[in-house]
């Protein structure tokens, strides 16, 4: 029979020698990882406090400091860029949450077709960005449109131009984000009213309250820890959103679809201004965070109250 106090050494070069073979294993996805988010990240700090000169190499002039981020915020174009991102995050949340939430009830229903119905709200969340933008520029053409030619059936005159009006462009492609995110809202919806106690809707049906009663004291009060989370996840996207804006509009016109991380690659890519474009950059990762504590603080607050 072992001496339990002999094994303890044995047990314990066995434990290092598992340990180092798990960090062998790891190391190289952790370097990789590294490489690719963390460099980034530390190059785009030491842009957005320098002067860079492009000619006749990429290099760092000297060191400005923070005069990238105060000429941000006193430019026109970051606080125009920064409404229109909080409007059409604010929208997307909106619009992308009522509808799912509609959906979702519907398909939380038992009927024929419920399963096909089902795979059919889910196709907008296969179609890659770029293909939904070219399809959804299709649709937008002022001639050709799918819209149009619905408006004209319909006996309206069917001339509106969808990206061509700096009001109407924005809405444009706040339709095309919606319809890309609706299954992906839909989902998460879905999963918690079905977890939602029935006997609860039955008690309230009881005590006399109607259909719109029930939904707004007993189903959304206890759907809210379920639709902060995904109220941020929209949020979130909405404030990087970039493949769509640049498939349908180009950030225009004038500047009407023009988000922060739209106005990044402008910066960067069109003017080769990388202090100022890292400087926005930053600045709309300190607005992200601050709307996240936001929407954390009411998901906390809905877990309290819902008694999660």
């Amino acid at each position: 029979m072992t001496d339990p106090v002999r094994a303890i050494p044995l047990v314990r070069t066995k434990y290092r020698r598992g340990h180092r073979a798990a960090i062998a294993m790891v190391a190289p996805a952790v370097l990789i990882v590294a490489g690719v988010y963390l460099y980034p990240a530390v190059a785009t700090v030491a842009y957005s406090l320098s002067d860079i000169d492009l000619s006749p190499r990429f290099r760092i002039v000297r060191l400005v400091w923070f005069a990238n981020f105060v000429n941000q915020l006193q430019s026109a174009a970051f606080w125009e860029a920064t409404r229109i991102t909080l409007y059409f995050g604010l929208m997307l949340c909106l619009l992308t949450v009522a509808l799912s939430f509609a959906i979702a009830s519907l398909l939380n229903q038992t009927f024929l077709g419920r399963g096909l119905l089902r795979v059919v709200v889910l196709l907008p969340w296969a179609v890659p960005p770029v293909a939904s933008g070219v399809l959804w520029v299709q649709m937008f053409h002022a001639e050709f449109g799918f819209l149009n030619g619905l408006l004209r059936a319909l006996g309206a005159e069917g001339e509106v131009i969808w990206l061509g009006g700096q009001t109407i462009a924005l809405h444009s492609v706040l339709i095309a984000e919606v319809w890309r995110w609706i299954p992906f809202a839909t989902i998460f919806l879905l999963a918690g009213l079905q977890v939602v106690p029935r006997t609860v809707k039955e008690a309230a049906a009881i005590d006399g309250a109607g259909s719109w009663r029930t939904f707004t004291n007993v189903t959304l009060p206890l759907m809210m820890p379920v639709v902060i989370p995904v109220v941020i996840f929209l949020f979130v996207w909405a404030m990087k959103v970039f493949d769509t804006i640049y498939v349908l509009t180009r950030g225009g016109p004038s500047r009407s679809t023009t988000t922060l991380n739209y106005l990044v690659y402008r910066q960067g890519f069109e003017q080769f201004d990388f202090g100022s474009a890292a400087a926005t950059a930053y600045l709309l990762s300190a607005l992200t965070v601050m709307a996240i504590a936001g929407l954390g603080w009411m998901l906390t607050r809905a877990r309290r109250l819902a008694g999660t």
